[in-house]
């Protein structure tokens, strides 16, 4: 089946979202870009990021420090009904290649394929049961250009393009002329995708690979398992070696800039996953494949099971077992250490960055994302917080941006997991040490953690093999082996 795309119709589409913004902000409700693209993606017709796009670039929405949306006053304009003309004309500008012309004798027609899944939830699930409801423009099927449901075994390729029959033959001059070419078919948009310049791994041939178009027939892509700000991770599969993978794509990244700073999102991206995917140890979670070249960025990993922000939830508040917690500190120092000997830090260390293999063992994961959306005053990148849960866990020269960051940055991030570990809760400039608030922790820790967070860099240790002496000349009974003896558990289900 096929949707006609009007100008009318994504000027109705780009209010309404202008619209729920407002009526979100006068109930108090969460305004921040994710949250907001989450509920209202399911209710128009094209990607979410194009209107964000759009009304940013025309001035209707401004976003804060904390990744907040509100409208301008040009923005609170239009929803009062007011540059209607204004607003139609700049929707067809930005979305020509869209809607051609704007009428529906011009309009371009979208390709959708029938999805068996339930239809997504209202955008109006945002408001309160007892307000008045923003109410929604008329609204496309939800799996608009060539978009298809998650949970299917084949991989995500384009449609055969329809074959044609050639014009017949007719005669120049007396009054005729050469028919105009058809325009090429609408082929469907693959979130997953690769440059092919050869035929992928076990010699099949693309369905419609031609000259400049992107497909990858390497690998399936299932139901999410986690999401975060930036990006979504999907449990898949890489279909020449039948392993199962987790792939993450960071279509959320460029929400935090404007789109003209694409360019130098995507170079800081593909550093930072390459710097990590040199880091060969077994406490480093492994990068398989990326293709920053995409509209939906992506990269492939091992497939991990659960986060450290999982376990410490299932605690309820009380961390993790003592002994399970220090294996895991351990396991992390030595998978810190590892990238610190290459030159790569983390810089966005916390427990929904620590993840666990099929054994039980810790696991870094997202190492110098943070890179990827911090300012950079030289090139006029605007100062951007991300609302990842983070800050809790940032050293001050990291909070304070200075230049000098380093090692010394991650170890302050270590110290105060460990802490939460032990105690469930993270500390603040006046805590009691660890073995205060748990007795069972030992009190041997306690110097350790408060020599990790300090918050002078020259007070702190300046890197983990100094952290890692004083560990083990406190415990000497080699319950956790000796310097340099890492600790990784080979059974289902580790000891506690």
């Amino acid at each position: 089946m096929s949707q006609t795309m009007t100008r009318e119709k994504v000027s109705n589409e780009a209010l309404y979202i202008l619209k729920s913004l407002r009526e979100n902000a006068r109930l108090g409700r969460s305004n921040k870009l994710a949250d907001v693209k989450s509920f209202l993606e399911p209710s128009v017709s094209l990607e979410f990021d194009s209107y964000f796009f759009f009304l940013r670039k025309f001035h209707y929405i401004a976003m804060d420090r904390e990744a907040q949306l509100k409208l301008t006053d040009q923005g609170e304009r239009v929803v009062d009904g007011d540059s209607g003309d204004k607003f139609s004309g700049e929707v067809g500008e930005f979305f020509a290649d869209q809607i051609l012309g704007g009428d529906e004798g011009n309009a371009t027609v979208i390709e959708t394929v029938p999805s068996n899944r339930p239809p997504p939830p209202p955008a109006t699930d945002l408001l309160e049961a007892n307000e008045p409801a923003v109410p929604p423009p008329p609204r496309a099927p939800s799996n608009l250009q060539g978009r298809r449901p998650l949970n299917q075994d084949e991989p995500l390729v384009p449609p055969v393009a329809p074959q044609t029959t050639a014009p017949e033959s007719r005669p120049v001059g007396a009054g005729f002329s050469p028919p105009p070419p058809p325009p090429p078919p609408m082929t469907a948009t693959i979130p997953l995708t690769a440059a092919v310049s050869s035929p992928p791994m076990g010699g099949a041939t693309p369905l419609g690979a031609g000259k400049g178009q992107d497909v990858d027939l390497r690998y399936v892509k299932y139901d999410p398992i986690g999401s975060g700000p930036l990006g979504t991770v999907f449990k898949g599969k890489h279909n020449a070696l039948g392993l199962d993978i987790c792939v993450k794509e960071l279509k959320d990244i460029f929400g935090y800039f404007s789109f003209l700073q694409r360019g130098e999102v995507i170079k800081r991206l593909k550093k930072e996953l390459c710097a990590q995917a040199q880091v060969k140890h077994p406490g480093v979670t492994q990068i398989l494949d990326q293709n920053t070249d995409v509209a939906r960025p992506y990269f492939v990993m091992e497939l991990c099971k659960g986060s450290l922000r999982e376990k410490l939830d299932q605690g309820g508040g009380k961390g993790v077992p003592v002994k399970l917690g220090i294996r895991y500190f351990l396991q992390m120092a030595y998978a810190l250490r590892a990238a610190h000997q290459i030159g790569l830090t983390h810089h966005n260390l916390k427990p929904e960055n620590v993840l666990f293999d099929t054994w039980g063992n810790a696991k870094i994961a997202d190492f110098g994302l943070s890179r990827v959306i911090e300012v950079d005053q030289t090139k006029g990148m605007p100062q951007v917080f991300v609302g990842t849960g983070g800050m809790g866990y940032m050293s001050p020269e990291l909070i304070a941006r200075a230049k000098d960051t380093g090692p010394s940055t991650d170890v302050y991030a270590l110290g105060i997991l460990l802490y939460e570990m032990m105690t469930g809760t993270i500390p603040g400039r006046r805590s009691a040490l660890p073995s205060e608030v748990n007795s069972e922790c030992p009190s041997k820790l306690d110097p350790i953690f408060d020599k990790m967070t300090q918050d002078r860099k020259d007070q702190r240790y300046s890197d983990l093999d100094g952290m890692l002496d004083d560990f083990y000349a406190a415990f000497t009974d080699s319950e956790y082996l000796t310097k340099g003896d890492l600790i990784l558990w080979s059974e289902t289900t580790p000891a506690k």
